[in-house]
This record gives C-alpha cells, sequence and structure tokens, in this order.
C-alpha cells in the first residue's frame, strides 16, 4: 500500500509541475515577436539590415536599431517554466 501512495503521489507531482519550454520552442517565440514587429514597420522592412538573435536587436536604415528584451513577469520562488516573453524596448530611431 505504501508503494501505490508514493507512485500515485510522485505521478500527480509530475504532471502538476511547469516544464521549461525546449530551447527551439522558445526561440521560435522570439523569433515570431521580431519578425511580427519588421513587418509592423514599413520603414524598418524597406530598410533591414540585419537581425542579431544572440542580442535581440534589429538593425535597419543608417545606424539605427530596434532593441527587444524580456518582459519581467513576478515569478514564485523555484519557478521552471518558459522564459518571460519577449518585447520591443526601443528604437534608435523613429520608426514611422
Amino acid at each position: 500500500m505504501k508503494r501505490i501512495s508514493v507512485l500515485l503521489f510522485v505521478f500527480l507531482w509530475s504532471t502538476n509541475s511547469p516544464a521549461a519550454l525546449p530551447p527551439k520552442y522558445q526561440n521560435a517565440n522570439d523569433l515570431d515577436v521580431i519578425v511580427g514587429f519588421i513587418k509592423k514597420h514599413e520603414k524598418v522592412i524597406t530598410t533591414l539590415k540585419s537581425i542579431d538573435f544572440e542580442k535581440f536587436t534589429v538593425y535597419f536604415a543608417e545606424d539605427c536599431k530596434a532593441v527587444f528584451a524580456r518582459k519581467e513577469i513576478y515569478r514564485p520562488s523555484g519557478w521552471v517554466g518558459p522564459a518571460d516573453p519577449l518585447e520591443f524596448k526601443f528604437s534608435t530611431c523613429d520608426l514611422d
């Protein structure tokens, strides 16, 4: 009986624990945010130079960049889950 209780506890605990998003899915989500931003701003898409995925930065026009960062969301201690969503932070040039 004790063995069944332990197995039941492990099963229920494992099904309720949050899990981190695998890198390929996290990267796909981040890329969707960046590409969506590029498509939304005509100046950016028409003068696009490069995307630095490591720095979450889009380079466009002459020496312009749009910088993205993780949105800070409070998580309880010990949280193991997906990274906070990526969001646009600022641009060094006018976007219109």
